[in-house]
């Protein structure tokens, strides 16, 4: 009997081993060197002598490739097949996480799923590993878009090709020599029309205020709208026209509410996936009895109109005569204004990212926007400071990630105390909430897991789910 239920332990044991091994040559991609995970095992005194074959077959989530050279990582949820625990009870499968969730953020009476799609290469998207989901009533979203602004300097470009009320279109590109290209969920989408010199031309003529000066931003809020406009130049002549769709949304206070705070938040996301969107609603939302001051540099998060309050509420406006100035202009107001919050919309100097952090450090609230994702953002040697910054480190034996002596670390406090980390998806917009920010950069620096907590609103639900989020590191 003893001699039986030491077998169980053992394969118990190895079990274990194997998905350790797992954990750690899996970080950067979903395949591997069999010598490499060899290596691995045998680290974790798995004897793997003429056994390579049996210990993948015993697992449900590797398999080698017809050349036995490779070893293939087939789930994002790493989960050893079962085997009996000593005591004869069955053993839960293994999954790959790391320490739960402090007990302040673990949500209640929340269903516990795992994620089963397969594990992405290292350029593709985050690893997601398991998964606390909830649902939430919300009221719908309200969509406010002033389409005739653009149909009035469009023309028949516009009546003839273009249907400007569909919500999912979000930039018109019109190019010399090119037909019209419009972007509509993240996918450009070609139309018949040529455009030529003649329609730049008179797009430019019907410009409210006879045209921009791109001079200085290369962008103009036309009417009393939120839409933009930005040339394409060639050897000094304009031959080109980018348009981007402003709306105006409300109603999404619910999938920031009870995070945003008195905290400082940062927002990341690619271009044009809702970042000005969402800072708008989020002014809106702490200028309730405070003195928000918002530095909106190009006019996209206010527009031209002088009735502001539907769009930010009760935040002063600020635009800087020179945008390469912008830090000059939040300097300004932390000095003369009195702000209990500052907002602006793009960073995008190392100045800037000072400054912020010169205003964090005098007790007032800070809210920004930025492109690329928390991952980008962390190995940006110019924005990075944002986050913490980073610099190299000897390490000890005992510390080394991976055999790597010489480590990146986070140099000082981060910033911002949340980031929202905005992705368009085949569902709409996602917003992944990344909080406890200093511990989880340094997680990302080590390529571990970070906690998110993610928010989607489908319809009148608010989707939410707490996760654990692989990024490959570089």
């Amino acid at each position: 009997m003893s001699t039986s239920k030491t077998k169980k332990q053992v394969a118990a044991i190895e079990a274990a081993a194997i998905e350790t091994a797992a954990k750690e040559c899996f970080v950067n991609g979903n395949e591997v060197a069999v010598s490499l995970f060899i290596k691995a095992l045998q680290k974790r005194n798995v004897n793997t002598r003429k056994k390579l074959t049996r210990i993948i077959t015993s697992t449900d989530y590797l398999q080698l490739t017809s050349d036995n050279n490779v070893v293939v990582l087939t789930s994002s949820t790493f989960s050893a097949k079962s085997a009996p625990s000593p005591a004869g009870r069955p053993v839960a499968p293994p999954v790959a996480t790391t320490p739960a969730l402090p007990p302040a953020t673990r949500p209640v009476a929340l269903s516990v799923t795992s994620a089963t799609t397969p594990v992405p290469p290292p350029a593709a998207r985050p690893v997601t590993l398991p998964t606390i989901s909830s649902t939430k009533s919300v009221p719908p979203l309200t969509v406010n878009c002033d389409t005739m602004a653009i149909a009035d300097i469009l023309g028949d470009i516009a009546s003839k090709h273009l249907d400007l009320e569909d919500s999912a279109v979000t930039d018109i590109f019109l190019d010399v020599g090119s037909n019209i290209s419009v972007k509509i969920n993240g996918e450009c989408v070609q139309f018949e029309k040529s455009i030529d010199h003649s329609d730049v031309s008179m797009i430019l003529e019907r410009l409210p205020g006879g045209g921009p000066d791109f001079k200085q931003s290369n962008r103009v809020i036309f009417g009393h709208t939120l839409h933009r406009l930005a040339a394409v130049t060639y050897d000094g002549s304009i031959t080109g026209i980018t348009i981007r769709v402003g709306r105006n949304v409300s109603g999404l206070l619910p999938v920031f509410e009870g995070v945003v705070e008195q905290k400082n938040v940062l927002l990341c996301g690619a271009p044009n996936v809702g970042k000005t969107t969402t800072l708008r609603e989020i002014c809106k939302y702490l200028s309730r009895g405070k003195c928000l001051c918002l530095i909106d540099t190009s006019g996209e998060v206010c527009g031209e109109s002088g009735n502001r309050r539907h769009i930010v509420g009760t935040s002063r406006v600020f635009r800087p005569v020179d945008p390469a100035k912008q830090y000059a202009t939040l300097l300004d107001c932390v000095r003369n204004h009195s702000p209990d919050v500052i907002a602006i919309d793009e960073l995008n100097t190392k100045d800037e990212v000072e400054v912020c952090q010169t205003i964090a450090l005098r007790s007032i609230q800070m809210v920004a926007s930025v492109h690329g994702n928390i991952q980008d953002l962390v190995f940006n040697p110019m924005l990075n400071k944002a986050l913490g910054g980073s610099t190299q480190a000897l390490v000890s034996d005992r510390v080394a990630i991976d055999g790597r002596k010489v480590v990146v670390q986070r140099s000082t406090r981060p910033i911002f105390d949340v980031v929202i980390n905005i992705t368009r998806t085949s569902q709409g917009l996602e917003y992944s909430f990344i909080e406890d920010v200093a511990n989880n950069v340094s997680r990302i620096m080590e390529g571990k897991p970070i906690h998110i907590r993610r928010r989607r609103m489908v319809d009148d639900e608010l989707l939410e789910s707490r996760e654990e989020v692989l990024y490959p590191r570089e």
